[in-house]
């Protein structure tokens, strides 16, 4: 199937053309294996984002990644000798004809040899993908996130390239650099096509929002509760609330015992700010906070009661979980 390249010239005409179909990044979530954002959040940003709406401020985990990709990139370069394609760190998408609704945007492509632009008319069968990480969680190397693996599938069967490497930081270790050799795997790809493929055109097109997975979502679907309305729980449910009552207990005796062991060493000073060890380190402090200036709302209400109405406001209503 014919791959198709585009390419932008800012970040912003890259994102805007992104909105047009699912990124390789983005399988993660319609698979359950990214928690960071639902498959709702995903479907409003795209519909958002293909009504014109968007919003191009980053995060300072967004801009980490995409700082740290060139220094992933190089350390990969150093411990394998690929040869990373310098044009491959500029902004595109790539396309296939027959699956319009999904695209990908490696990190980099590097040569799978040393012969590199030698091949000529066949260098396009000399590339490779290599999708660039950084974390603060530990990697095993044999047990990568699914989420990973089924973004660079996606990115090989996007682009026809046979392999890639999935490369990682870890930015809590001096020693956390690794990476991982993966062969197209079309099992894995045409599983991610299907996924894609229900979710464009159910939630998308058609405009069916997808089911809730956490509570920010059932909040945003469903903002207000019906007064008398009831759900009947499952076996399963009826387990967790069984087992959320018996942590909910002990986290309650555990707070009484913190706080009978607080009172017990606070009763030991009288007007010292800190307690010191026989060697003089500081154990713990009891200090004088600065006072806080606040509204008397009562006193103001009953003597200033035009001004009081001018300044409240009525907040709307929020749905609370209460364990029964």
């Amino acid at each position: 199937m014919k791959t198709v390249k585009l390419t932008f010239k800012t970040n912003e005409e890259w994102r805007k053309e992104r909105a047009n179909s699912i990124g390789a990044s983005a399988v993660g979530i319609l698979i359950g294996e990214n928690h960071f954002t639902t498959p709702y959040e995903l479907a409003q940003r795209i519909r958002a984002e293909r009504n014109g709406e968007f919003d191009f401020s980053q995060s300072l985990a967004m801009m980490r990644g995409h700082a740290y990709e060139q220094g992933v990139a190089d350390l990969f370069a150093w411990q394998t000798g690929k040869q990373i394609i310098k044009s491959s760190s500029a902004e595109y998408l790539l396309r296939r004809e027959d699956i319009p609704f999904m695209h990908a945007s490696p990190d980099r492509t590097y040569w799978i040899d040393e012969n590199g632009m030698k091949h000529g008319k066949n260098a396009e069968a000399n590339k490779g993908i290599l999708e660039c990480k950084t974390t603060r969680r530990p990697i095993d190397p044999e047990d990568l996130p699914v989420s990973w693996i089924f973004q660079l599938q996606v990115q090989l069967g996007i682009s026809g390239f046979k392999e890639g490497y999935i490369a990682w930081d870890v930015l809590t270790s001096a020693d956390g650099f690794g990476y991982r050799r993966f062969e197209f795997n079309e099992e894995i790809f045409n599983a991610a096509v299907e996924v894609c493929r229900e979710f464009w055109q159910n939630c998308i097109l058609d405009g069916n929002n997808p089911a809730p997975v956490n509570a920010s979502d059932v909040v945003a679907l469903y903002p207000n509760s019906i007064q008398g309305k009831t759900i009947t729980a499952n076996a399963e449910t009826i387990k967790d609330l069984e087992q959320l009552k018996e942590i909910k207990q002990t986290k309650k005796e555990l707070e009484e015992e913190i706080e009978q062991l607080s009172d017990k060493i606070k009763s030991q000073f009288t007007d010292e700010e800190a307690m010191v060890s026989p060697d003089g380190k500081v154990l713990a402090t009891f200090k004088t906070t600065a006072g806080r200036t606040s509204v008397d709302s009562k006193k103001l209400k009953a003597e200033y009661p035009e001004i009081y109405a001018n300044c409240s406001k009525v907040s709307a209503g929020s749905r609370t979980f209460l364990l029964k």
